[in-house]
């Protein structure tokens, strides 16, 4: 079997998340259940997968991945399962104060730290002020850690309607829809299975929590079938070259300005 080359590779290190970003690509906004994976739990999917594959980014998660107390210690397993990759951890930053050695590992394992800022609500961004604070004071204490801090929310855009308190897919042209995707490279690791985007991998999640079982228009996306590890080479590369497949269609075409309300406050959305 030969490596294969992915523009990213992304892993859910905790599917919860403290924030409450409404139309959150992950679904995090609807505190989804999910246990937090262990370092053997996760060395065991990327063993499916590391000798395989060669993302050229690959990028620890979540919902928030600082709620996984082991982070550290995923962290220094990702690289070294994935030794050529551009590592990350992307973080809303709220709880680094709980880790004083993160920076430590961070410029040992080459990986970079993207903290996301997630919109300009006063009292958001008055927490946010200290998020800040303290990552430039880790760039100045640890010289060579990669830190860069995204405002996330600038270009947010819907990934659903909502009826009736129910998230409901568009109704999209694939290709067009796949045209202005933001996740189109977002390739999930989950479950020890490649999902094409983060909306497909944990729809299950939200399925269950909302009970949207009853509701036929979601139809494509249960009949998703990710891509196994035993698939074959043919079948791997078929899974990475494809672009726009017809669950696109479920997804919006436009991308319509959005901006959602204040994360620190839980909403219907």
């Amino acid at each position: 079997m030969q490596r294969h080359n992915l523009p990213a590779l992304e892993y859910h290190i905790a599917h919860g998340c403290n924030l409450s970003c409404q139309q959150c690509s992950h679904y995090s906004n609807h505190h989804l259940a999910g246990k937090l994976p262990t370092v053997e739990e996760a060395d065991t999917e990327y063993s499916k997968w590391s000798h395989r594959l060669k993302p050229k980014r690959f990028a620890l998660l979540g919902g928030e991945p600082l709620l996984n107390p082991a982070i550290e210690q995923h962290i220094q397993l990702a690289r070294q399962h994935w030794p050529d990759s551009e590592l990350m951890l992307v973080t809303n930053g709220f709880f680094l104060n709980r880790f004083p050695n993160l920076p430590i590992v961070l410029r040992e394992t080459r990986c970079r730290l993207e903290v996301s800022e997630h919109g300009t609500h006063e009292s958001y961004a008055k927490r946010f002020r200290r998020v800040r604070e303290l990552v430039w004071k880790w760039r100045q204490d640890f010289h060579g850690v990669q830190i860069n801090v995204r405002q996330s929310h600038q270009g947010w855009m819907r990934q659903y309607n909502v009826e009736s308190g129910k998230p409901m897919p568009f109704d999209s042209k694939p290709t067009a829809a796949f045209k202005v995707c933001m996740q189109k490279t977002c390739t999930q690791l989950f479950q020890i299975r490649l999902w094409k985007c983060p909306a497909l991998a944990y729809f299950a999640k939200l399925e269950a929590k909302l009970k949207l079982q009853t509701i036929p228009e979601w139809q494509l996306f249960r009949d998703y079938k990710a891509c196994s590890f035993d698939a074959t080479d043919v079948e791997l590369r078929t899974f990475i070259e494809t672009k726009a497949i017809p669950q696109c269609g479920l997804c919006p075409s436009n991308r319509t300005k959005f901006v959602h309300p204040n994360p620190l406050q839980r909403t219907a959305e």
